[in-house]
C-alpha cells in the first residue's frame, strides 16, 4: 500500500512532478516533529543552542536519535502524534536513515514533508533540498513558518533511490549512491572528520579539499585508487565488465561543492554517471564534467557515460555507499538501484 501511496500527491497539496518547486501556503499551522542526531558533526558543538531553541517552541515534538533503530522508534511515535512536517537535524547519514525508515517501515499513513537542517559534516543532501542557514537559525525560521508567520515556504518534490541486495537484505533509501573510487574518496572524507572541528573542513569546503587531492593525484599519474571491475545492466541493457574510476547514481540537483556532473539524456528519474578507469583527456574533460556540460571530451569512447535511467543492476565485489554510508551486503549478489518513490522537502 505504501508504494502506491508514495506516487500520490501529499495531503493538502496539488500533485506535481519530481524536481518541481511550488509555494506552500503558510497561513495554517503545521504539526512539526524534530529529529536531532547529537553525534552529527555540527550538532556536537551546537547541541545546547538547539535545545534552547526547542525549549522556546513548546509545540514541537522532538527526539534525539542515533542509529537506525532509534530513528524507526522516533518516527513511529511521531506518526502516532500526526506530525506532518518532519525536521531532520543531522548529516547525510541521518537523512538516509530517516528515508529508509519512512519508506521501508511505513509508519505514516501519509508521508510527512521533510525539512532538512544541516547538522552534520558534509550535509550534501541538505545543501540541495534543505532549509538554509546554520542549525539554530534554520530551526527558528522553520518554526516561524509553521506557525503561519515568517518566510513563505516552498516545496520541492524529489525522487528517492532504493538500493536492494536481494533476498535476505533490507532495502535502503537515499539520494546519492556511489561505487568505485568515490567510495575510497568517501573514506578519505571520513578521515578529514577528525579535522572537522575546524569549520573550513566541513560541508562543501571539506569535500572540495578531499576531491581536489584526489584529482591532483590522478593528474600527476599516481594510482590514487585501484580499478573497480563492475558488470552493469542499465534499464535492461547489459554491458560487459569494465574497470571503473567512479560511478554514482543520484536524484540531487547539485553535489558538494556545487557541482553538477551529469549531462546525459533520457526520461528516467535517476541521474547516472560513470567514468572508466584511466579515461582519456581527464584534465581537459574535468571542467565539462564538473559543470555537467556535454563536450567533445565527454564521450563513452573516451570513458565518460551519463544518462537519466530507471534502474541499474550492478555486479561488483567491492563496497558501495549510499549518502556516504557503506551499504551493508548480506551476500555477493548483484545490487539493484531503482526508483524508490517521491518525497516532498520544505525550503524556507
Amino acid at each position: 500500500m505504501l508504494r502506491d501511496m508514495m506516487s500520490e500527491p501529499v495531503k493538502g497539496e496539488v500533485g506535481f512532478a519530481p524536481g518541481a518547486c511550488l509555494p506552500w501556503d503558510n497561513r495554517s499551522a503545521r504539526r512539526v516533529g524534530v529529529l536531532i542526531n547529537p553525534e552529527s558533526g555540527a550538532n556536537r558543538e551546537g547541541l545546547q543552542a538547539l535545545r534552547h531553541v526547542l525549549d522556546q517552541y513548546k509545540p514541537a515534538i522532538h527526539r534525539y536519535v542515533v542509529g537506525q533503530a532509534s530513528v524507526a522508534g522516533a518516527l513511529a511515535a511521531m506518526a502516532a502524534q500526526h506530525v506532518d512536517v518532519l525536521a531532520v537535524c543531522g548529516g547525510d547519514g541521518t537523512v538516509q536513515a530517516v528515508l529508509t525508515a519512512l519508506l521501508h517501515n511505513g509508519p505514516f499513513t501519509v508521508l510527512p514533508s521533510l525539512a532538512l537542517i544541516a547538522g552534520g559534516t558534509s550535509n550534501m543532501t541538505a545543501a540541495d533540498v534543505g532549509v538554509r542557514g546554520k542549525p539554530t537559525r534554520a530551526l527558528r525560521r522553520l518554526f516561524a513558518w509553521s506557525e503561519g508567520r515568517g518566510p513563505t515556504g516552498r516545496v520541492v518534490r524529489r525522487a528517492i533511490i532504493r538500493v536492494d541486495g536481494g533476498a535476505g537484505s533490507t532495502p535502503q533509501f537515499g539520494m546519492f549512491f556511489s561505487a568505485a573510487g568515490i567510495v575510497e574518496v568517501t573514506r578519505a572524507r571520513w578521515e578529514t572528520r577528525r579535522q572537522a572541528r575546524s569549520k573550513p573542513m566541513r560541508g562543501a569546503p571539506g569535500t572540495a579539499i578531499t576531491v581536489g587531492r584526489y584529482l591532483l593525484g590522478l593528474a600527476l599519474g599516481r594510482q590514487v585508487v585501484a580499478p573497480t571491475p563492475i558488470t552493469i545492466r542499465l534499464d535492461g541493457r547489459s554491458h560487459s565488465v569494465k574497470n571503473y574510476l567512479a560511478l554514482f547514481i543520484t536524484t540531487l540537483e547539485r553535489l558538494n561543492p556545487g557541482i553538477r556532473p551529469y549531462w546525459g539524456e533520457g526520461h528516467g528519474p535517476l541521474r547516472y554517471t560513470a567514468v572508466a578507469y584511466q579515461p582519456r583527456n581527464l584534465l581537459l574533460a574535468a571542467p565539462s564534467l564538473i559543470r555537467g556540460r556535454a563536450s567533445r571530451y565527454l564521450t563513452p569512447e573516451s570513458g565518460y557515460t551519463s544518462g537519466n535511467i530507471h534502474e541499474a543492476v550492478l555486479q561488483l565485489q567491492t563496497e558501495c555507499a549510499l549518502d556516504g554510508e557503506i551499504v551493508r551486503r548480506v551476500t555477493a549478489r548483484a545490487l539493484a538501484v531503482t526508483y524508490g518513490g517521491e518525497v516532498n522537502f520544505v525550503r524556507v
